[in-house]
């Protein structure tokens, strides 16, 4: 069945406004993810790094005491050594989160637009990217998880040495 005039006309004012929709959307999404991504990473940096703060106070406070049993000092090194890791959990984050989030760019730069439904289509590089993107995200969850996970054994054992 051919299209009339009228039914091109419209197919292609369709697709132009689905294309412009596509662009519109990755906008504020992106700022969105950034925005999230960069508070929900920075939270544990913070905390790990004042609990390094703290424990440090503490042992200067309480030195004579912890100094009389070399198991306090082996507990105040692992609390040292999680808080650390936290720290550096901290650090690789953003940095995977930004390489999902060019992945994500890419994908979309790599979709192709035409006039035909539903005006964007996926193509072999843009899959590709996009589960790339999906990889290191998820990798990005793991990581910012790891960091949390090690805050929660550094205040536990903490909470073991002051008891």
């Amino acid at each position: 069945m051919d299209e009339t005039e009228n039914q091109r006309t419209e197919r292609l004012r369709l697709a132009e406004a689905t294309h412009v929709a596509r662009r519109d959307d990755i906008k504020p999404i992106m700022q969105q993810i950034q925005a999230f991504a960069v508070d929900g990473m920075k939270a544990p940096g913070f905390a790990a790094a004042a609990g390094v703060a703290a424990a440090l106070g503490f042992y200067s406070a309480n030195y004579a005491r912890l100094s009389q049993n070399p198991d306090n000092l082996l507990i105040f090194n692992a609390i040292l050594s999680w808080l650390f890791a936290s720290l550096l959990f901290t650090v690789i984050a953003p940095g995977l989160a930004y390489f999902s989030q060019i992945s994500y760019a890419e994908s979309w730069s790599h979709e192709r637009y035409d006039n035909d439904h539903p005006f964007v289509h996926d193509t072999p590089k843009s899959i590709r990217f996009e589960r790339i993107g999906n990889v290191v995200r998820w990798m990005t969850v793991a990581v910012v998880c790891g960091s949390i996970a090690c805050i929660g054994r550094a205040g536990y054992l903490f909470l073991s040495l002051v008891k």
